[in-house]
């Protein structure tokens, strides 16, 4: 795999560098902290009563609120809030639009077992400039032009 690939307009588009996906991940986090506030706040609506921290319940619905969130952001449109911010697109490896199995496995990888900005230290090494997470789950992210 090259530098580059080519989306769906046969427009060349560019991996994503180190630092602009670094940046991306930040302000993501932003992001999933107001969601695990609200989904939190939700669950304590619901079930009438405050919930300990380390309840299963608890931690299994945040699981699945952020699962459904960086889902449905990969399936729809390649992006998740943090990286329309910073013009990042996820595609597979041949520049086409996840399927739920595959933005489950991205998610998986990179979110619970911990590889998110600790995988994109990898970039420096990988033969292709590819992330851990990106290489485990045959993903790309690259950098939209400036519109």
């Amino acid at each position: 795999m090259t530098k580059s690939t080519k989306t769906a307009a046969d427009a060349p588009l560019e991996l994503a560098g180190f630092g602009v996906r670094l940046l991306a991940c930040v302000y993501e986090s932003l992001i999933v902290a107001a969601i695990l506030l609200l989904a939190t706040a939700a669950a304590m609506v619901v079930t009438r009563t405050t919930i300990p921290p380390n309840s299963l319940g608890l931690q299994l619905w945040l699981v699945a609120v952020l699962l459904a969130y960086f889902g449905y952001c990969y399936t729809r449109a390649g992006q998740s809030v943090g990286m329309k911010a910073w013009r990042l697109l996820l595609t597979d490896a041949r520049g086409q639009r996840l399927g739920w199995t595959q933005a489950a496995q991205r998610w998986v990888v990179s979110t619970v077992l911990g590889f998110g900005i600790l995988g994109l230290f990898t970039m420096f090494l990988d033969r292709d400039g590819l992330a851990l997470q990106d290489r485990l789950t045959k993903t790309r992210v690259l950098r939209l032009p400036k519109p």
